[in-house]
């Protein structure tokens, strides 16, 4: 059986697996893309450089797990 993880990397560069595991790639596409469009939502409302560094684009990448093998099949960029 396939499932399906969400990895999202945030602009400050730092990546989590998001929890939920997704049964059909789409919902995982469908809930990546609204949880980009909230960060993108949020930072646009902080001040330039609150933490330092180099700003970088939100991204996410769905990926397919079958039989203890993992692929990206999808990303956002």
């Amino acid at each position: 059986m396939k499932t399906y993880a969400l990895i999202f990397t945030y602009p400050d560069g730092h990546s989590e697996e998001i929890e939920e595991i997704f049964s059909d790639k789409k919902d995982a596409i469908n809930y990546g893309s609204n949880l980009l469009n909230q960060v993108r939502h949020t930072e646009e409302t902080k001040k330039e450089g609150v933490f330092g560094g180099e700003k970088r684009d939100a991204f996410f990448a769905v990926v397919e797990v079958s039989d203890k093998k993992k692929k990206i099949v999808y990303t956002s960029y």
